[in-house]
């Protein structure tokens, strides 16, 4: 049996994204894929893209990648303009989704949904709503989507059909479960990732399990990278890493 590492919303954040690859390769898990946002936010947009370039075997695109391209906030702007004409190059060169077999279960991965990076889930309860995730015009349908985007990890199976979200590594939102009476909150504010373990490629029905894993890593340290790299929206960045909100009194991440 093989595993593979699934990662996603890393968001800049090297210090977080370090972590978790030094946690894979503890794990002697050599196989990678990216659900996409590893730019936007962060400390690091260029050794987080060059390091998923060399680890990762499968990287799709997400709507930050969208965003660095054309977006024209200073925010987007100042990540295009650091990314550099090479990598930009590279970002807008990504698939929108990917899809493979494994333990005989059709697996799509993909941002936010097959062919929109921007349309998104945040109904946990509306079946309709997360079954137009298995759409597929050319009725190849998946048994299974994996997907990044809302930064809240969680897993659910209705209608024959499972639904997993594999988690932030580098941006982890809690508001959904914030209470301001918290002080510590050190024990959600952590890097995740999800691991599949079954035979890859195989249209064999046989065992798959997934795992999902959360890694402490050091916040503190990727703030002082991010002040020392003079990154825009540094407060946003700093209230996201420390408190799992999205901005102050705002519930729904752009």
């Amino acid at each position: 049996m093989e595993k593979i590492a699934i990662i996603s919303d890393v968001h800049s954040n090297i210090t977080a994204f370090k972590a978790v690859l030094e946690d894979i390769r503890k794990r002697d898990i050599t196989r990678i894929f990216c659900a996409g946002d590893l730019v936007l936010k962060g400390s690091s947009p260029c050794e987080v893209l060059d390091l998923a370039k060399e680890k990762c075997e499968v990287i799709v695109r997400g709507n930050a990648e969208e965003g660095a391209m054309c977006g024209e906030t200073p925010h987007k702007t100042w990540h295009r303009e650091t990314l550099g004409k090479e990598r930009m190059e590279f970002i807008s060169q990504l698939p929108l989704y990917f899809d493979f077999y494994m333990s005989g279960s059709l697996i799509r991965m993909f941002h936010a949904s097959k062919n929109d990076t921007h349309f998104r889930i945040m109904d946990f309860d509306n079946a309709e709503e997360k079954m137009k995730l298995f759409e597929d015009e050319s009725g190849k349908v998946p048994d299974i989507v994996l997907y990044g985007d809302i930064h809240i990890q969680y897993m659910q199976k209705f209608f024959n059909k499972t639904i997993v979200n594999v988690g932030s590594v580098g941006n982890i939102v809690e508001y959904l479960h914030h209470d301001n009476t918290i002080e510590d909150m050190s024990e959600s504010l952590q890097a995740y990732y999800t691991i599949l373990e079954g035979e890859y490629d195989s249209r064999e029905k046989s065992s798959l399990s997934i795992n999902f894993v959360r890694v402490p890593y050091d916040i503190e340290k990727e703030i002082e990278i991010a002040r020392k790299n003079n990154i825009p929206s540094l407060e946003n960045y700093i209230l996201e890493l420390k408190t799992g909100m999205y901005r102050k009194n705002k519930k729904v991440k752009e």
